[in-house]
């Protein structure tokens, strides 16, 4: 029963290593009256598509990158990112595309390198291992990018209690919650 113990601590040790300032610029981006679009690719689009499903719990307006009902991007809209590279072919054209409409573009990513592209309007460094295991990542004994992964879910999903959700009861976000299961 150790690993589960392990886990915990590595993810502690990487929340504590997230910067206060980014976080809360997070959570001000996320508590904008905006439309929201969510990308990511594998396991990161997956953790994309569950803050999207928690933001419009909380009555965003938000749309999942790649669905066939996603709308066409405005300057006045929030392009949110989640990748632990912060870099591939496709993400690199959505971000150009995004760029030329004037969206807000923010990416939460392993790299910190790629919060400070030219095309990032904001960024959130998570200092977690990825799949690819470069020096400046911490060790862990978990496959691939879980680390990444959890630590993305934790800290998006805390951003919106301390952003969106606030001020809000239990009550006012199930009324959006899915009633045909």
């Amino acid at each position: 029963m150790k690993t589960p113990f392990t886990v915990l601590e590595e993810m502690e040790r990487i929340l504590k290593g997230i910067d206060a300032e980014q976080y809360d610029s997070l959570v001000q981006l996320l508590s904008r009256d905006t439309r929201f679009f969510i990308f990511g690719e594998g396991r990161s689009g997956l953790i994309g598509k569950a803050i999207a499903m928690r933001l419009m719990h909380c009555g965003k307006n938000v749309y999942a990158v790649g669905e066939t009902i996603t709308p066409s991007i405005r300057g006045s809209d929030v392009l949110l990112l989640v990748s632990g590279s912060g870099s591939s072919a496709q993400l690199d054209g959505l971000c150009r595309n995004a760029m030329k409409q004037g969206a807000h573009i923010a990416l939460v990513t392993a790299n910190k390198e790629k919060v400070q592209e030219e095309w990032c309007s904001s960024g959130l460094f998570i200092p977690a291992a990825t799949k690819w295991r470069r020096a400046e990542e911490p060790s862990t004994i978990q496959p691939l990018g879980n680390q990444f992964d959890q630590a993305v879910h934790l800290v998006l999903d805390a951003a919106i209690i301390d952003g969106p959700y606030a001020g809000l009861a239990n009550e006012n976000v199930i009324e959006n919650h899915t009633n045909l299961e």
